[in-house]
Parts: C-alpha cells; sequence; structure tokens
C-alpha cells in the first residue's frame, strides 16, 4: 500500500469481522495494532488499549468507510 489511512478502530473480533467484510467487496485492508506493538510488554504507556486500528490503502478509502457504515447499520439491525 502507497499510502494508509485509518478507517476504523476498535476491538479485534469487530476488526476482524470488517476486515472480512471489506476483502470480500475487493478492499485490500490490514489491521495495525501500534497501541500493543509499541513496547514489547503489549500494554500502552497509560494501560492497556484493546482498540485495533483498520487501515486501507487513501485511494480505497472512500469506498471502505461506505462498506464499514453498511456492515455497521446491518450489524445494528
Amino acid at each position: 500500500m502507497e499510502k494508509s489511512e485509518k478507517i476504523f478502530s476498535g476491538l479485534a473480533i469487530d476488526v476482524r469481522l470488517i476486515k472480512k467484510y471489506l476483502e470480500s467487496n475487493g478492499i485490500k485492508c490490514y489491521a495495525d495494532n501500534s497501541n500493543a506493538s509499541a513496547n514489547n510488554s503489549k500494554w500502552a504507556g497509560n494501560g492497556f488499549d484493546p482498540r485495533i486500528d483498520l487501515m486501507v490503502d487513501e485511494t480505497q478509502a472512500s469506498k471502505a468507510r461506505q462498506l464499514v457504515e453498511e456492515f455497521l447499520n446491518t450489524k445494528a439491525e
């Protein structure tokens, strides 16, 4: 990916589901757990932060955001 953009941040289970949904719709993405990887102990500086960022190429960010919104609206029903 040239330049990545964060399109979602949440718990690992939600990120995994959304990642799978995006990939099934042709969007390449990856999970970035920089909060945990900031140090070797897997704990963020001010305590544990369970959020994981979902990243996509900036050229696909607009479509990816639409799909995330669609997924979350479907999940809420």
